[in-house]
């Protein structure tokens, strides 16, 4: 592909990407994105037959730049304080300069979670491998053969909801104030960090029959 090619290629990939962001899949046009792009539509389907296409090539490129630091941490010897750690302090401060993609994400788990799925597992990532390393890893907190996911969910809530929720969230407790708001993101990654380091996840420390005993 020459270089005129590559560079419209490219331009298209950008203007699809900040369609796809503000309006999701649904209600992206492709003629929305051919005006921003500065082409004409004809165009726009010579290089991608289809909007499905186009999303497709935008969702590789985003997931690409949000997977690496989390796939290559996942193995048999699996560190999973590690693996938290290094997840929150990527995501958050990714977040964080990228505001809109939390929301684009949380469309498309609702409308395309099957889409979704299958671009993660292209990701070289083993959702059962993961859970099957992690459960033998993370102490018996409570009786519940879901600890892992219990994991997974917790994390996820702590990292994205401040982002999903952002437009409420700084209303109530910031004073609409996005400068106030951008310094408590920024405080978050630490915040996190020393919390989740007190917490022993060693599968030989023993726990009381009560749980609340151990906190």
């Amino acid at each position: 592909m020459n270089a005129l090619k590559v560079e419209t290629q490219q331009k298209i990939v950008q203007a699809a990407h900040e369609v796809f962001i503000e309006k999701g899949l649904e209600g992206a046009r492709m003629q929305e994105i051919a005006d921003r792009a500065g082409i004409n539509k004809a165009l726009l389907h010579y290089y991608f037959r289809s909007k499905d296409h186009l999303f497709d090539a935008v969702f590789q490129e985003i997931i690409g730049k949000v997977m690496p630091t989390f796939t290559e941490k996942i193995g048999p010897d699996i560190n999973i304080l590690d693996l938290i750690t290094s997840f929150i302090g990527f995501y958050n401060d990714f977040f964080r300069k990228n505001p809109q993609f939390p929301q684009f994400f949380f469309h498309e788990i609702w409308q395309h979670p099957d889409k979704l799925a299958d671009f993660i597992k292209s990701q070289k990532v083993n959702p059962t491998e993961l859970i099957k390393n992690a459960k033998s890893k993370i102490p018996p907190i409570i009786d519940s053969e879901y600890l892992p996911q219990h994991m997974v969910a917790n994390v996820l809530g702590m990292c994205l909801f401040p982002h999903i929720a952002r437009p409420l969230f700084q209303r109530l407790f910031f004073e609409n104030d996005e400068i106030m708001y951008d310094q408590f993101l920024s405080e978050r990654t630490e915040l996190l960090t020393k919390m989740l380091s007190g917490i022993d996840l060693s599968p030989e420390k023993s726990f009381s029959e009560n749980p609340s005993d151990d906190f």
